[in-house]
């Protein structure tokens, strides 16, 4: 996954605030030709991206709400299924169907039936690779799509079974379709926040940070501009350089 340095980017955009009211101070001396770098693009610039880096803390306050609402309606559902099973082994459900049911806990629970968890001890021993993608794969199991799934599962194998009428409300068909609903509604919403974040850190960092057009690289231009016309040992353009401008980059870290 990547990580952010959110930190830098509001940075860069206060500092363009800086340095455009540093382009004011020179006055009718500052009067590119490049229509990009004059002090009223680069205002509309300032704000733009100020607008940009706003929506992206919008988002990102967004996402971490509904991802936060997210873990607490998911949080008890591994013990809650550990329930449900103790309940259904009261009927008379049939030994494959306690299997079945108990076989969708463990995959609840993020764990492995015994050949599995052998299979992999045995990886563990003569190849490390081979190991780290086996609890890769059993880790994904505990997603919380795969949640939704193995939920939706248990209920429709409760449903099956006629002996399956709880007196606890919580324990009821009717509770359990409910709460399913609920889970996948919060689920929908984290994911959905989370791809509208990242959509508005592309669009952010593409405005930002893009080779050539990005209004880094803009800057660069009104810079050298200013060491053209005022000399690069002029005072002037030692002030222009003297403002910092980071190109924030996500990087990569293994999970």
């Amino acid at each position: 996954m990547s990580t952010y340095f959110e930190t830098g980017h509001p940075k860069n955009v206060a500092n363009l605030l800086k340095y455009i009211q540093f382009l004011q101070t020179l006055g009718t001396n500052y009067n590119p030709s490049n229509a990009s770098i004059t002090l009223a693009a680069l205002t509309t610039t300032q704000t733009t991206a100020d607008t940009k880096q706003t929506l992206v803390k919008t988002l990102e306050d967004t996402w971490k709400n509904q991802t936060n609402l997210r873990e607490i309606a998911f949080n008890p559902l591994n013990a809650f299924t550990v329930q449900l099973f103790s309940i259904l082994k009261t009927t008379d459900a049939s030994e494959q169907t306690l299997e079945d049911f108990l076989f969708l806990v463990n995959k609840m629970r993020g764990s492995d039936n015994a050949s599995t968890k052998t299979a992999n001890a045995k990886t563990t021993t003569t190849n490390t690779e081979s190991t780290s993608e086996a609890q890769t794969k059993s880790t994904s199991q505990q997603s919380f799509d795969q949640k939704i799934e193995h939920f939706s599962k248990m209920i429709l194998i409760l449903t099956g079974v006629t002996s399956y009428t709880p007196n606890e409300v919580q324990f009821q068909l009717p509770s359990l379709n409910a709460q399913l609903a609920n889970l996948t509604t919060l689920n929908t919403k984290a994911n959905n926040a989370k791809t509208q974040l990242t959509a508005a850190r592309i669009d952010r960092n593409t405005y930002f940070y893009a080779p050539n057009t990005g209004w880094l690289d803009v800057v660069k231009k009104s810079k050298e501009y200013i060491g053209a016309v005022f000399g690069k040992q002029s005072q002037q353009y030692k002030a222009a350089i003297a403002f910092k401008f980071v190109r924030v980059i996500a990087k990569k870290k293994s999970n």
